[in-house]
């Protein structure tokens, strides 16, 4: 976003009039991804922003920022924006020339990407992201909290694989649907946490996340719908 913000003595400004836009959905207490604070907002960083340079809208863009940031709150207001085709409810925050928006330091550390994870484990990432930016999105915040796992690219990939999922058949991964189906926009996913996807691929699978009691049911219910579960790398084991 050069042009658009500026730092000066370790603080981010903007050179005209200023919007950013955060989707209400991230106040959901279900997913509790940004909280209002009055004077700031703090929030997961992925959220929509656009400049108005001569006062003419800019169009919206990206403000692709993806650990847990705090925005300093001048005016704001309800609002609507259209994000590839989908319109969404935003709070918007508004910036006059020259306002402070955030901090130029970010913090570091484990606890910065370790979030992130659970945030993917959960399902829970915003779903404003396009599905083949969510590697590069994840490789971002691993460079601002300075933290590497140490696997390779491909395990990123694979947990990436699991958790997104065909909008039309949760069994399905959402890679497989993507690269089949002319419809797709790598926006329509679903994404479940790793418990519910394990549950809904394999009984035995979904065992280890010792609840028991929830995967007999759910074994019994696909017993009776007829429902082809594929073979677990722990049943093979079981059954070895």
């Amino acid at each position: 976003m050069m042009g658009i913000l500026y730092a000066d003595n370790g603080r981010i400004y903007c050179n005209d009039y200023f919007e950013i836009y955060i989707p209400m959905d991230y106040f959901d207490d279900k997913t509790h991804i940004a909280s209002n604070e009055g004077d700031t907002v703090e929030t997961f960083g992925i959220v929509y922003c656009q400049a108005f340079p001569n006062k003419k809208p800019g169009g919206v863009k990206l403000f692709n920022l993806p650990v847990v940031t705090r925005f300093n709150v001048y005016e704001s207001k309800d609002g609507e924006i259209t994000v590839n085709g989908t319109a969404m409810k935003v709070m918007v925050l508004q910036y006059l020339k020259d306002s402070y928006i955030l901090h130029q330091t970010l913090p570091k550390g484990r606890e910065i990407a370790n979030s992130f994870l659970d945030t993917m484990l959960a399902g829970k990432l915003p779903k404003t992201i396009k599905y083949d930016r969510l590697i590069d999105i994840w490789w971002r915040n691993l460079e601002i909290s300075g933290i590497s796992y140490k696997v390779p690219s491909k395990i990123y990939e694979m947990v990436i694989a699991s958790i997104y999922r065909s909008p039309t058949n949760m069994k399905q991964r959402y890679g497989q649907y993507y690269g089949k189906s002319a419809s797709a926009t790598g926006y329509d996913y679903k994404t479940g946490n790793v418990r519910s996807v394990v549950k809904n691929l394999s009984t035995y699978s979904g065992m280890v996340f010792e609840d028991i009691n929830t995967m007999i049911t759910n074994g019994i219910d696909n017993s009776i719908e007829g429902v082809d579960e594929p073979v677990s790398p722990l049943e093979k084991i079981i059954h070895y």
